[in-house]
């Protein structure tokens, strides 16, 4: 679907109609900001990969439309065409990087968002990474993309932590983000807005903890002040989870790449080689590399 059609369905955006410009940052989807004599918008048309990957977007329409009562996600505008895209409003501000970290009050923004998403309610989407890992490959063999098989044992490894982490009543089974990388956060004065909530659903709190450490390569000392962050007191088998869960983000890096380069979609904001990015962590996997 084409954001021309999208403006013209829609008075919102089609009435004081100024510009409409890709934005960059999501790998997934095709997201536009509509600017109109009135105020901004982002629409997000939504690609294929629900299609395999078992999550509806009615579901996530709905943890969005909460996420924005909670007052940490854009709002969202209209949903009637769901399937195809929604729109919601458009925060002016910064995209967050990874030097922005050094700002201990941005840090302690960035774990109260996720201490609050942690305590949010709905477990009606299953989203653990575990899961998403067997779906990615499941859709990539549908599209005929097998996997190298230097994957293989990684995907053993990750079948055992999983095991492991399913013992966890604690903090297995809550509600996750399970995408909450800095490209996904947008500084906005003194708040901070928390987008793309696609995978959001029941997971691993470590997961999310482990996120921004794996992406970002934080040193130990950064890993032990970030757990501390969370939790408030830091203890030694926190880190280590926190090894499992980062080596989980690289395997499942693998699965999504290999998933996006069977989905033949033309891409608006960027060019990204999926393919490229699979063996790029895979290498660094057979090094004993467990961040980007």
């Amino acid at each position: 679907m084409f954001i021309q059609e999208i403006i013209q369905e829609n008075p919102i955006l089609k009435n004081g109609l100024v510009s409409f410009e890709p934005l960059n940052g999501g790998l997934n989807n095709q997201t536009f900001k509509v600017i109109t004599k009135q105020r901004s918008f982002v629409v997000r048309i939504n690609g294929k990969q629900n299609e395999y990957l078992n999550v509806t977007r009615e579901s996530e329409v709905k943890i969005m439309k909460k996420a924005a009562q909670e007052g940490f996600a854009p709002k969202v505008i209209s949903a009637h065409n769901q399937g195809r895209y929604v729109i919601t409003e458009f925060i002016e501000g910064q995209m967050i990087s990874s030097e922005d970290l050094n700002k201990e009050n941005l840090k302690k923004l960035i774990i109260s968002h996720l201490k609050k998403i942690h305590a949010m309610k709905d477990n009606e989407r299953h989203c653990s990474p575990y899961h998403f890992i067997e779906r990615y490959l499941s859709g990539a063999h549908e599209l005929k993309v097998d996997y190298p098989k230097e994957l293989s044992p990684f995907l053993k490894e990750a079948e055992v932590i999983a095991q492991k982490r399913s013992d966890d009543k604690q903090f297995n089974g809550r509600f996750c983000h399970n995408d909450y990388f800095t490209v996904n956060m947008i500084s906005s004065g003194q708040l901070l807005y928390i987008i793309d909530w696609e995978m959001a659903g029941s997971g691993d709190v470590f997961f999310d903890l482990a996120t921004i450490p794996f992406s970002c390569r934080f040193s130990n000392e950064q890993e032990k002040e970030w757990l501390k962050l969370y939790f408030e007191t830091y203890e030694e088998e926190q880190f280590h989870i926190l090894q499992d869960l980062k080596f989980m983000h690289m395997v499942r890096e693998c699965a999504w790449g290999l998933f996006y380069s069977g989905i033949d979609e033309k891409k608006v904001n960027h060019n990204f080689n999926y393919f490229k990015h699979t063996l790029y962590v895979l290498e660094r996997l057979q090094r004993g590399i467990n961040y980007l």
